[in-house]
């Protein structure tokens, strides 16, 4: 009997520890842009209004080479895995909507991660864009609690309608929500943070869809721009629909931070925001990649090189800082695995890297080698593009990128760099002839005929 008490009281005694650490894990919040260019955000000089972006970008880490996949799928699939995409086959396209293809269901999740660790509501608010058709690619079976949104890409803005069907939903249910998407999803992750910080700590992956076309925006935001909307040319409209839309996303997530601030809970929240892929520029006047190189589709830094901040205050002795720190979007799981200090070995390793030691300060840089997918990787100094890696590139030869004589990546530095060019060939090729887990997602097969489930419904 004293045995048995005495075993009671020590796991008492050990109570208050295990509370402490649990509140001291923090909370995650990702927010993901949908086409945002690096020119596209004041923090970098654009005459769009994002005001909540560039305070943000004042008071945390402006992360100035953060680099994506060129499209929407891979970069998500990436975000929630830790690992290159082309693994899985979600390598060159995207998952369109007549395809049943799907995040493969044998890959862990940041959210399966985190609900081993104790967090125990996971959401997921906006665009999901990694399956739709059956149940083991629906974000409820991939570790989430809770999804709120759409599971198609470039869905209507006031009707959430994709291909003739309502694409919005409440978890598994269809969800007859009114509104202009992007306030809805802002809606929805406030009203997450206000269920969800009584039972710290939370994931809330917010992923908007916006400025994805369509080009489709609210009279009050264009308002912020012109008086004479309906006068203008055509091209000058879809310019200040897109910085609308822009703006109107801005303000969500500002929405979200003062919301987080106002709760006491925003300095123990790690906070994450960045664009999917570059802008799409050659069909949306108004996106811009800014002084970088190229768009979405491509290897240039513009399709690649995104606007990217985090925020968390545990950091606060190295803040208010720009890191040229080469990271990305595979980053995420890795890192937030080494700030809550889960040291299980993971279900598969992860091509990305923890830069928790250059967010604390404890390093300035990470040396490494970032595989951007279709035959391009990029380090610190260089960029190597094999010209057989990606049509969309036309390049008669391999190029290699020079940064610290061509920071915005005009000249072929090939010829005199033969044997880092070498190296860098070599990555390229062990990364590209994975040969992944399951058939890749090709974007141009079964279109012809396709029609829509009722309201999306995933039912198998």
């Amino acid at each position: 009997m004293k045995k048995k008490l005495f075993s009671l009281l020590g796991g008492l005694s050990l109570l208050p520890v295990f509370i402490y650490a649990q509140s001291e894990r923090p909370n995650i919040v990702i927010v993901v842009a949908d086409d945002l260019g690096w020119g596209d955000v004041g923090f970098h000089g654009s005459e769009i209004k994002t005001p909540c972006l560039d305070a943000l970008a004042e008071e945390g880490v402006v992360l100035d080479r953060f680099y994506t996949a060129p499209v929407s799928s891979p970069t998500r699939a990436g975000l929630l895995t830790g690992r290159y995409p082309n693994r899985f086959g979600i390598r060159t396209a995207v998952i369109p909507p007549w395809r049943e293809d799907g995040l493969d269901e044998n890959e862990e999740t940041l959210a399966d991660l985190l609900e081993r660790n104790g967090y125990e509501n996971r959401a997921i608010i906006g665009k999901w864009h990694l399956g739709h058709t059956r149940k083991v690619h629906h974000p409820l079976s991939r570790g989430f609690t809770h999804f709120y949104g759409h599971l198609n890409g470039a869905i209507d803005y006031f009707n959430h309608m994709r291909e003739g069907e309502l694409d919005w939903h409440n978890d598994w249910e269809s969800c007859y929500d009114e509104g202009y998407s992007t306030e809805l999803i802002t809606k929805e992750a406030v009203k997450c943070v206000d269920t969800y910080e009584k039972s710290s700590p939370f994931l809330l992956y917010v992923a908007y869809n916006a400025p994805h076309t369509p080009l489709q925006a609210q009279d009050k935001d264009i308002k912020l721009y012109c008086d004479n909307y309906e006068n203008l040319p055509m091209k000058e409209q879809k310019r200040i629909t897109y910085r609308a839309m822009v703006s109107c996303m801005d303000r969500g997530i500002g929405t979200i931070v003062d919301t987080l601030k106002k709760k006491g809970i925003m300095d123990n929240t790690l906070f994450i925001f960045f664009s999917d892929n570059g802008p799409a520029k050659g069909n949306v006047p108004g996106a811009s990649s800014g002084k970088l190189r190229g768009a979405k589709f491509q290897e240039w830094d513009g399709g690649v090189r995104v606007p990217a901040i985090v925020y968390w205050k545990k950091a606060e002795s190295n803040y208010k800082y720009l890191s040229s720190q080469v990271t990305g979007f595979v980053d995420i799981v890795p890192t937030v695995k080494e700030i809550i200090g889960d040291r299980n070995v993971p279900k598969h390793s992860y091509d990305g890297i923890s830069i928790l030691p250059v967010l604390k300060g404890d390093i300035k840089c990470i040396e490494r080698d970032f595989y951007l997918g279709c035959g391009a990787v990029v380090n610190k100094d260089y960029k190597f593009i094999r010209k057989d890696g990606n049509p969309k590139l036309n390049l008669t030869e391999d190029f290699l990128v020079d940064y610290s004589t061509d920071p915005f990546e005009r000249k072929n530095a090939r010829m005199n760099n033969k044997q880092i060019a070498r190296r860098l060939y070599q990555i390229t090729e062990k990364y590209d002839t994975i040969t992944p887990s399951v058939p890749e997602v090709p974007f141009d097969q079964g279109q012809k005929g396709f029609k829509a489930p009722r309201e999306w419904k995933v039912t198998r």
